[in-house]
């Protein structure tokens, strides 16, 4: 049998993990429950459980319980990431940040079943933050939206180019085809396009779930953007000399190769890391 000591020693600990919880659910429901309720029916960043403390402390790619430094709710947290700057609640206090901080190093606890239920329940005719929004910001985060559409023109063009950039330098064609031309011409546009519409759209908190992939995915699809461009003014002078240059194939190859990895990285946004694991 275990010493009373013991037991009441138990008995304080989960008195505290439960007000923790409680400490930190309120903060999640007063600044995070906008975006992350499951209230919405499309919550952003595909993550619509921010008041189930059990199932964020379940999943190791937003909370590592007990390890702040590898949790990425507070790396979001720590670096003012979330809630974004134009949010409806506004920052978080540092107050509210060390609740969140405190919270993981304690292990993540949950509350108990019949307190989660209620408390998840209570907020769930919360509006979405967008209709209190200046009409101008409402009509950015929409034209952002269009991301997922116009992305798809650059990525297929630039690969057509290589494709055919291949094939007609396979058959010995030494200029400029009018076909890789085309598609180049058109590529370098759509894909300056596709990156500030990508831009836009992570400003309304799209992809936030994984920042390191959103990073990467957003310079990426930005450095290949401009590289379209030069890929496009080289051809260009390629097509006035009448020849093909190697400088003008690299290029080319190259942006095909940083515009494929840019729309992996897109996919596993919205799909997830183990998105082709069987």
């Amino acid at each position: 049998m275990g010493s009373p000591a013991l037991a009441q020693e138990k008995g304080v600990a989960s008195a505290s993990g439960t007000e923790s919880a409680e400490k930190v659910q309120k903060v999640f429901r007063a600044k995070c429950n906008q975006c992350h309720g499951s209230h919405l029916a499309k919550p952003k960043g595909k993550f619509g459980y921010i008041l189930d403390l059990g199932r964020l402390a379940g999943n190791p790619k937003i909370v590592v319980p007990g390890k702040p430094g590898e949790s990425t709710l507070w790396e979001l947290v720590s670096g003012d990431e979330m809630p974004p700057e134009d949010a409806k609640a506004g920052p978080l206090t540092a107050e509210e940040k060390d609740l969140i901080h405190d919270w993981i190093a304690a292990g993540a606890p949950a509350l108990p079943a019949s307190a989660a239920t209620s408390s998840e329940s209570a907020d769930d005719t919360e509006p979405s933050e967008l209709a209190d929004l200046p009409f101008y910001k409402r009509a950015l985060f929409f034209l952002g939206r269009f991301h997922v559409i116009v992305v798809h023109f650059p990525i297929a063009l630039i690969i057509a180019a290589a494709a055919g950039e291949l094939w007609f330098w396979w058959l010995g064609y030494q200029g400029l085809h009018p076909a890789v031309r085309f598609c180049v011409l058109l590529a370098a546009p759509a894909a300056i396009v596709a990156a500030g519409l990508g831009w836009l759209l992570a400003w309304t908190g799209a992809g936030v779930s994984a920042p390191q992939i959103l990073l990467l995915h957003r310079w990426l699809g930005t450095v290949g953007a401009v590289w379209l461009v030069a890929v496009a003014a080289s051809s260009e002078v390629d097509a006035r000399r009448m020849t093909r240059s190697t400088r003008s194939r690299v290029l080319l190859f190259t942006g095909a190769i940083l515009v494929g990895v840019t729309g992996h990285l897109g996919g596993t946004l919205v799909y997830g890391e183990d998105y082709f694991r069987l």
